[in-house]
């Protein structure tokens, strides 16, 4: 997995899990690439708000559906670990959307942001055989406790590419 680090922490005491501070992290990457960066936050059918960056750079366009951690917090004596399933259900539902995007948004590649904790990074693990072998191409932006951002691909064939 190529790494690809922030110049500055990006909110100041923010749950670094947090859809907001995913957002921040990939937003002030994406700017420090070239991209132009835009933020939308769309009603899903529950009600539900997710949210979108919408990045551009010369002729390529990306939607990024940002999701951030359930239950998350470290500053508790006994962490609340999510179970597996609440985990694998917010990550199915980003990659949902993520498809969904694709047929919103005319010529525009998708991707997702996701904090960089063990549970997700097992989930991407389990899809990346899936990926390479139908030759799907799909960018994940994993982003640090410290705000850093590490680029990725569900596709073993394009692991290096970084924009």
């Amino acid at each position: 997995m190529e790494k690809n680090f922030t110049s500055t922490l990006v909110v100041d005491n923010a749950d670094w899990w947090s859809e907001e501070f995913i957002y921040s992290s990939v937003e002030t990457y994406l700017k420090e690439s070239g991209y132009k960066v835009q933020k939308e936050t769309r009603l899903k059918d529950s009600d539900k708000s997710e949210t979108i960056i919408a990045a551009s750079k010369f002729f390529k366009k990306e939607i990024i559906e940002v999701k951030g951690y359930p239950q998350y917090n470290p500053n508790q004596l006994h962490p609340a670990i999510p179970k597996a399933t609440h985990v694998r259900n917010w990550f199915t539902e980003a990659l949902f959307n993520s498809f969904v995007n694709f047929s919103s948004f005319e010529n525009a590649e998708v991707a997702m942001a996701l904090p960089n904790v063990g549970r997700y990074q097992a989930i991407i693990k389990n899809l990346t055989d899936y990926f390479t072998v139908n030759d799907l191409y799909f960018r994940i932006y994993l982003v640090n406790e410290d705000g850093s951002v590490e680029v990725s691909n569900l596709n073993n064939k394009y692991l290096k590419i970084v924009p």
